[in-house]
């Protein structure tokens, strides 16, 4: 590891010697016998840490020395020693000099040694924090880049949203899905909390810097939570699929069968109409499962109008709703006899914007909301397509037991 520079100024040689004897294995040492040569060692070497400097001098004293060195640059750390207990000299060392030390001579090694090691932390402490300075300011700069970004995708998400509800308005479409505006509204929600994070941080580093109480291990883990805020921001905008992220304090226990007995509300009639029969069955002592009632609403209406596009023009059309425990999870198998889902898209349908239905017929967001909400609720879901078989969706669920413990 480099030794830390120290420039040492005094007139006599022998003090001179004895600080180089004394420091030299510890520090880099380099010495100057005016005020003059020490400004010009100063000015070739801008790595100095700190400067000592004697106060009886002739031509120039340590205080003027040493505030003139403050006026170019006020980063090393300067000590003042002086053999006579002037009080003059120390108000004249600490206003004009702005010492970071007084010390009187003769100087003791383990003193003067003590007070050194000090300095040199306290500048590699100043360069520290100008290094994150420079490192918020990038920081700051990506947040600026963000920004822009996400008013570029909230004004697309505006545009989007006209034209989902005019093909919601087309297709006559009961469905609960939000129209893209509230997907907006619910991205500018979510992102709300991680921007006002990052904005409090900032400030809250711009004051410590400012009065001096900067904590570099509280930056440090500022800097990182932001970094992590800035990835959760870019998530969000990647993965256009639910038009409303609930908070975990807004899930309560619920019956996966109520959920689907309220949304066949809206679509009871339609299923009539179209000689669609649904049936469902459901384990005996089904747990309940902890979640968005509106939300998981959501996924069973969806898949119905999924599998009432699927149904046209089947003879004996049939919807099957299948609820069961399986291990400490429920199961929903929702499987229709449709026309099913070719091979070589099924690994897509899950994927924003992806859709097989005709122009006009159908936004590709569905199953993306659908995946999204699962993913939400600790969940997974997975098509299968056996060619002339229909179609099956799986979706498990952590099962809620209320914090019983498991029997031995």
């Amino acid at each position: 590891m480099t030794k830390p520079k120290v420039l040492y100024v005094d007139d006599e040689e022998i003090n001179l010697a004895n600080f180089v004897m004394f420091f030299e294995n510890e520090f880099d040492i380099l010495t100057a016998q005016s005020g003059k040569d020490a400004l010009r060692l100063f000015s070739d070497h801008q790595d100095l840490a700190v400067v000592v400097s004697d106060q009886r001098m002739p031509e120039m004293t340590g205080v003027k020395l040493l505030a003139e060195i403050y006026a170019i640059n006020p980063d090393p750390i300067r000590i003042i020693l002086t053999a006579y207990a002037d009080i003059r000299d120390i108000t004249d060392a600490i206003n004009q000099g702005h010492i970071f030390q007084y010390v009187q001579k003769p100087w003791h090694f383990n003193e003067l040694q003590l007070i050194l090691r000090q300095a040199v932390d306290k500048y590699r402490l100043i360069q520290q924090n100008k290094e994150l300075l420079v490192l918020l300011d990038e920081k700051n700069q990506l947040l600026t880049a963000a920004n822009r970004q996400l008013e570029a995708d909230l004004a697309l998400q505006q545009r989007l949203e006209q034209a989902r509800r005019e093909a919601e308005v087309k297709m006559l479409s009961q469905s609960k899905l939000a129209s893209l505006g509230e997907i907006a509204t619910g991205i500018a929600h979510e992102i709300n909390q991680p921007l006002t994070f990052i904005q409090i941080a900032l400030q809250a580093s711009g004051r410590d810097i400012e009065n001096g109480t900067l904590d570099l291990n509280e930056l440090s883990a500022d800097i990182q939570e932001s970094i992590k805020q800035v990835r959760r921001i870019t998530k969000i905008i990647n993965h256009l699929r639910t038009f409303g992220r609930a908070d975990s304090s807004d899930f309560t226990e619920l019956s996966l069968p109520d959920i689907l007995n309220n949304s066949l509300i809206l679509y009871q009639e339609k299923l009539k109409v179209n000689g669609i029969g649904l049936e469902s069955s459901t384990s005996p002592d089904l747990p309940l499962v902890r979640g968005d009632a509106v939300q998981l609403e959501q996924v069973f209406i969806n898949l119905i109008q999924n599998a009432l596009d699927a149904l046209a023009g089947v003879p004996s059309p049939r919807i099957t709703v299948d609820f069961r425990q399986h291990y400490e999870t429920v199961m929903v198998t929702f499987s229709d006899n449709g026309c099913g889902v070719p091979p070589q898209v099924i690994t897509k349908i899950f994927e924003p914007f992806f859709t097989t239905k005709p122009i006009g017929k159908g936004t590709g967001l569905g199953l993306s909301i659908i995946y999204g909400i699962i993913a939400d609720h600790n969940g997974t879901i997975e098509c299968q397509s056996p060619p002339g078989q229909g179609c099956q969706f799986i979706i498990t669920l952590p099962a809620w037991f209320n914090h019983r413990p498991h029997a031995d």
